[in-house]
């Protein structure tokens, strides 16, 4: 019990307490209105992400993506699944998926994330999804519960643990800002639920280009002298005609719960 309430706590006060205020939906959807259009220019491909969770929705007929978005991942596994729901609070990033032209069998929903997770509008489906979709969500504890009412056969949870691009984590160390251990929270929660998840890493890479170093400075925002930025991202960069290649890898968390054979 002490676990339960330690890491439920834990996670509500983490989210309460982000600078941005996004646990509140007016600021989560303001914040999607602004970023959406240009969304995907920002986000690298996850291809061995996506291999992965292919092999295994195998056999599954119906995928639940919960915080789908513009379909980053929802598109490319539509294809294995014959009928797909993309869940989304927000009607920007949701309209930019509608764009793309998704397949017949993709159908869109529009709602508040919470809201579908503890009602009972939304139907089970064999999969369910949620990629990097419960940060602001105060209530871990209800919407883990509601994801796995939600899955008859699979749920799958991506996220990380604070470890992405270099001049990021670096940041947050040289402002004594905490490092989030976001996936590692989620697995003593669903432990904490009575699950006990699988837990799988998949390496991914990222590359930007800048063509020149101001650029690159300036995207990476780091409190220190220009020489000495430079100096400690340099190990991830490459001079090419273009100007400067920046390049690392990360880390996709997933957390499997298999629920059970259909």
């Amino acid at each position: 019990m002490t676990l339960q309430t330690n890491v439920f706590d834990e996670w509500e006060t983490q989210v309460r307490t982000v600078r941005s205020g996004r646990w509140q939906p007016e600021r989560d959807l303001a914040f999607w209105r602004e970023k959406a259009a240009g969304y995907d220019a920002g986000q690298p491909p996850l291809p061995n992400t996506v291999a992965w969770l292919r092999e295994r929705l195998g056999g599954a007929h119906s995928l639940l993506d919960v915080g789908a978005g513009t379909g980053r991942l929802t598109l490319p596994l539509a294809h294995v699944v014959q009928q797909v729901t993309a869940l989304d609070h927000s009607p920007d990033m949701l309209a930019v998926l509608r764009g793309k032209g998704p397949p017949a069998h993709v159908r869109l929903c529009c709602q508040a994330l919470g809201d579908a997770l503890h009602g009972s509008d939304l139907s089970s489906h064999d999969a369910v999804l949620s990629a990097w979709s419960l940060a602001y969500l105060p209530d871990l504890r209800g919407a883990l519960t509601g994801l796995l009412r939600l899955a008859r056969r699979d749920l799958f949870l991506l996220e990380d643990d604070g470890l992405g691009s270099p001049h990021v984590t670096l940041r947050r160390r040289l402002e004594g800002q905490p490092r989030p251990h976001r996936a590692s929270s989620l697995r003593r929660a669903l432990q904490a639920l009575g699950e006990e998840p699988h837990v799988h890493r998949i390496q991914e890479n990222r590359e930007l280009t800048f063509p020149h170093t101001a650029a690159l400075l300036a995207q990476a925002r780091l409190p220190l002298p220009d020489a000495e930025a430079l100096e400690v991202l340099r190990p991830h960069l490459t001079a090419v005609p273009e100007g400067w290649l920046y390049h690392w890898t990360f880390d996709v968390h997933v957390l499997h719960v298999r629920k059970a054979s259909l």
